[in-house]
């Protein structure tokens, strides 16, 4: 019994430490991320970690048009879409107004396929003048 614990033990150190031969890559998406001390995406493997990306609009379906096309721009640099986001965090100031724009982020998502998620209604983003901001983790091919 004791053996098949050192094998196991041994298997499972060699896969991590082969997991880590894959360095970590990050890409910025501005020079503020800089300035402000974080990254916007980070490439584990074959999973990508997007931060909170900021959203602007009129109202909040202006926002979500916003968030979602920049969003899938990040998707594109790494050949991605959106059926290969795993989780969502979405961050904003105005739930109810997120709601009635559900219709206009669920075109996002390819054939139906949308992520798992959390909302959360909050009193301020960073960017105070954002609607929503939004993360994604997201599994590539």
């Amino acid at each position: 019994m004791r053996a098949c614990a050192f094998v196991m033990f041994g298997l499972l150190c060699s896969s991590y430490a082969h997991a880590r031969e894959v360095p970590l890559e990050r890409h910025q998406q501005g020079s503020w991320e800089t300035d402000i001390g974080y990254t916007g995406v980070v490439r584990d493997g074959d999973t990508l970690h997007v931060s909170g990306v900021p959203c602007r609009g009129a109202d909040m379906q202006a926002a979500v048009r916003d968030c979602y096309g920049k969003l899938t721009k990040i998707l594109q640099q790494f050949d991605a879409d959106s059926s290969q986001v795993v989780k969502e965090t979405v961050f904003t100031t105005d739930m109810d107004g997120l709601i009635k724009a559900i219709p206009e982020r669920k075109t996002f998502f390819v054939d139906g396929k949308y992520p798992a998620a959390s909302w959360v209604q909050i009193s301020r983003l960073f960017d105070a003048e954002a609607k929503l901001e939004v993360e994604w983790t997201v599994h590539l091919k």
